[in-house]
């Protein structure tokens, strides 16, 4: 017994030593880089710690002193959209840095920066500064793809992944776009009456956005072109030994990413019915099963057009492209693998499906919440399309004319933006360029680039393109800064300017990120949102529908609330909107304009 005892005890002495010895070893290398810094006797990084704090938020700050809970809120996930720029005014800029500070405690040493030029200088050293690990955990499951790896294996993916993403996809997604947005609005329609059709009510309209986007994706991704309103193919399922069509596992598969995707597949499928969450744990086990054996399937049916009659008509979808760019490529070193084949195609889906369907929900949360948007967006697509309903836009005639819808989006990602930071880490020590100078970060450290912090810089975002202002826009909302306030016009440039869309300084705005690892799928998200948004505005207004008894003040602060309590998962999402069944969501009008 006294053994046992004295086993314990060292194990407890060493564990403590162990995590002395990092504390005051991160807070020596944290005061030799000359940065600000905060010190913590915890690992943020402890899996236990992000498991268990994130839920226990809002508690922890109903009991806690404000400001105990002020510091202490900066190792739990997500902090970056509720503290905004907060830590950076109130803790780095006393100690003589505004932009970034240091995270010294247990675990790895983390450097938070909302310095443009550490980002610039970060982002554009991909051997230096490296994918963590766990992103591949997440986003591996099905192969490693151009977000998941690093080096030369990261290069050759880039390669061909960049070859694929050309003006036939955008079309593609465009026709798509605008096919399943006019599928959703028909049968919204098809539920009134004739005199009720003027007005439409639905409480699924976001549900109804992530049905667009994950059509939108699978045709465009996989060649899966999907009409709005599928048959019941339960006989085909049966008959093909699928308990599950394609698009039904994509959706259970994308909705998952963000942490149960990680289980075992074997696992899930034995899930224990005492356990919480039986059924969704076993149907995600069926998807992710059938998933890749779907794949697997449109490959080969692709892989055998290729070869045939049909070898010579191009197939406007990322497959196709990624097929014929991979076997035109005679090294290994510059092919894709069958992994990464397939690891690419659900990377192209799954982020594409995520941020793009957040993006449209969050956009349409701040149109019904500031209206009159939507009337400075009405000019501009009375102006883009015909009065027809029936008459189908054309992509290259009207999407690059669509600089205020563009506008719109790009405002909503700089507000929302769908990651809220990006995370790095160094093998080796690193100079790194900052704003006051060059830094030594030590090897093995984390660096966090807060997207929030950035995209709400007080020296870059205030009252620029005031010009481009409606006539109702107050120069001050209300005494609001302006970086903090929905204001579209502040990225259409003056007639006459070179660009018609504002560029932002380097490092500054970065909801695609920036460098080498720029997101390549940033244009079909642009073409995707443009084209639901057009068809959603050519004949309808958006509003959110008043709960019994609430005037309209009422409901611009119910608006407000539901944007302020949303929740960064792997991508910032607003709580309680999506699958919603005949009670609950957001009930939202449609009416014809």
């Amino acid at each position: 017994m006294e053994f046992s005892f004295a086993i314990v005890s060292a194990l407890v002495l060493f564990f403590i030593t162990n995590y002395a010895w990092r504390l005051a070893r991160n807070v020596s290398a944290a005061k030799a880089t000359g940065l600000p810094f905060l010190i913590y006797p915890i690992d943020p990084s402890n899996i236990i710690w992000l498991l268990t704090t994130v839920p226990l938020r809002p508690w922890l700050r109903s009991i806690l002193p404000t400001r105990i809970w002020n510091r202490l809120t900066l190792t739990i996930y997500g902090w970056d959209f509720y503290e905004k720029r907060r830590p950076f005014d109130e803790y780095a800029a006393p100690q003589g840095n505004p932009k970034s500070f240091l995270v010294a405690s247990c675990g790895p040493l983390e450097l938070w920066t909302a310095d443009p030029i550490v980002a610039t200088d970060v982002l554009r050293r991909t051997d230096d500064f490296k994918m963590p690990p766990l992103v591949g955990v997440l986003l591996g499951q099905f192969g490693h793809n151009v977000l998941t790896t690093n080096g030369q294996i990261w290069a050759k993916q880039r390669k061909v992944v960049a070859s694929v993403i050309n003006e036939r996809i955008s079309k593609t997604i465009f026709d798509s776009a605008i096919c399943q947005t006019t599928g959703m609005l028909d049968e919204l329609s098809s539920t009134e009456s004739e005199v009720e059709r003027r007005s439409i009510e639905t409480i699924k309209m976001f549900d109804m956005i992530k049905r667009i986007t994950i059509h939108v994706l699978s045709e465009a991704g996989m060649g899966a072109k999907t009409p709005w309103k599928e048959k019941d193919d339960s006989d085909n399922k049966s008959e093909s030994g699928f308990k599950m069509t394609y698009i039904e596992a994509c959706k259970i598969v994308m909705e998952s990413v963000t942490g149960p995707i990680v289980i075992p597949t074997g696992v899930l499928l034995n899930w224990p019915f005492w356990l919480p969450g039986h059924g969704f744990m076993k149907q995600l086990g069926i998807a992710k099963r059938e998933f890749p054996m779907h794949t697997e399937i449109l490959l080969n049916q692709e892989r055998q057009r290729m070869s045939g009659k049909d070898a010579a008509s191009e197939k406007s979808n990322i497959m196709s492209h990624l097929l014929q760019a991979s076997d035109e490529q005679s090294s290994e070193l510059t092919s894709l693998s069958r992994d990464e084949l397939n690891g690419n195609l659900f990377l192209f889906t799954a982020a594409g499906f995520e941020t793009t369907a957040n993006t449209l929900s969050y956009a349409i949360v701040l149109l019904a919440r500031y209206p009159r948007w939507q009337e400075w967006l009405f000019e501009e697509v009375d102006a883009l399309l015909s009065p027809d309903a029936s008459e189908t836009p054309e992509y290259s005639a009207v999407f690059p004319q669509a600089s205020r819808l563009m506008s719109v989006m790009l405002e909503t990602l700089r507000l929302y933006t769908p990651v809220v930071h990006v995370l790095r880490t160094n093998e080796t020590t690193q100079q790194i360029k900052t704003s006051k100078g060059i830094i030594a970060l030590p090897a093995n450290s984390s660096v966090i680039i807060n997207h929030i912090a950035l995209h709400l810089d007080p020296e870059v975002w205030p009252d620029i393109n005031r010009g481009s202002d409606p006539s109702w826009v107050n120069a001050n909302d209300e005494g609001i800064p302006d970086e903090t306030i929905f204001r579209p016009s502040r990225w259409i440039n003056p007639v006459g300017s070179p660009r018609p869309i504002y560029q932002p300084p380097k490092g500054c705005f970065l909801p695609w990120g920036q460098g080498p690892r720029i997101c390549p799928g940033q244009k079909m998200g642009q073409v995707e949102f443009v084209a639901v948004m057009l068809k959603l505005l050519q004949q309808h207004r958006i509003d959110a529908v008043p709960l019994t008894g609430e005037n309209s003040r009422d409901v611009e602060q119910r608006l407000d609330e539901l944007l302020r309590n949303s929740i960064p998962k792997m991508t910032l999402i607003m709580d309680g909107i999506y699958n919603v069944g005949t009670t609950g969501g957001v009930r939202m009008r449609l009416t014809i304009r």
